[in-house]
């Protein structure tokens, strides 16, 4: 039983994580442009931002495989 819960567990714990890292990024985007910055820079911001996304997904993925706790049940 422990072999199939860990991996649905590591799952919904990514799904979780990266919905918050994108309300974050999108926070942020909409702060950029509210502060001025110019339309053209749209483009640039949105790969730098998914640049970064991608990279926050290849982290908490590796860690969450590594440091996630093994289930157990009594």
């Amino acid at each position: 039983m422990e072999a199939s819960l860990r991996p649905i567990a590591i799952f919904v714990e990514l799904i979780i994580l990266m919905a918050v890292i994108f309300s974050l990024f999108a926070g942020l985007k909409l702060t950029v442009f509210d502060f001025g910055l110019d339309g053209k820079y749209g483009k640039f911001i949105n790969r730098a931002l998914m640049i970064i996304g991608c990279i926050a997904f290849v982290f908490f993925v590796a860690h969450l495989i590594t440091f996630y706790p093994r289930l157990s049940h009594f």
